[in-house]
């Protein structure tokens, strides 16, 4: 008699579970579509030297890549931050161009928390209080970047979660302007990959 063999009801009921377990560490190994964090972004720029200035849109963001859709423009801009490209879509010409990310686009995704600082931008956050913005729990960060002796600076709001979505981000634009991100009526929506890619029949025209 073999004392080590399993029971056969067991070994029988095994059949789903092993189905089971193998799929759920394939969905862990695998990449599954980020959710899309959509908002309705306000961009006011403040100067010393004429009234604010704003700018409202849609904004859309789904693991690195960022959809923005300014109300009332011609133009639609997508990101890669993982590549590193952005794609201007012009709706009405039903055409595009495919750009690398310069380094001012680069600067404004890291200080509006977008994204991370890519190497060897250095990147340091000060909590400098928690309270309640917009109606959501909320934390404010100073987040310092540096390269090379340049140094840039904003104050954040993000969400005091884990997901840390910002809701309102300040930031100089220039040594006399200010920019304000607000991020308002956030919500979340199944992810669309078609939303941050050029439409088919549009009409490539690189190089820009």
């Amino acid at each position: 008699m073999n004392t080590h063999s399993a029971p056969r009801g067991l070994l029988r009921s095994r059949g789903p579970f092993l189905f089971f377990l193998s799929f759920f560490f394939l969905l862990l190994t695998g990449e599954a579509p980020s959710p899309m964090r959509v908002a309705d972004l306000t961009l006011t720029l403040l100067s010393p030297y004429h009234a604010p200035i704003t700018a409202k849109g849609v904004f859309y963001q789904s693991g690195p890549k960022v959809r923005q859709e300014p109300a009332g423009s011609e133009e639609i801009d997508l990101y890669d931050l993982k590549q590193m490209e952005e794609i201007r879509l012009f709706p009405a010409d039903r055409i595009y161009f495919k750009t690398r990310l310069g380094p001012a686009r680069t600067l404004k995704a890291v200080l509006e928390g977008w994204m991370p600082a890519p190497t060897p931008v250095t990147e340091k956050r000060l909590l400098l209080r928690e309270g309640e913005i917009k109606g959501k729990s909320a934390r404010l960060y100073l987040i310092l970047l540096e390269e090379k002796g340049n140094k840039w600076h904003s104050l954040r709001w993000v969400t005091s979660d884990e997901a840390e979505i910002p809701l309102q981000v300040i930031y100089p634009a220039s040594d006399y302007e200010t920019i304000i991100a607000d991020y308002d009526s956030l919500r979340t929506e199944p992810s669309d990959p078609a939303r941050f890619e050029p439409p088919p029949d549009f009409l490539s025209v690189n190089p820009y």
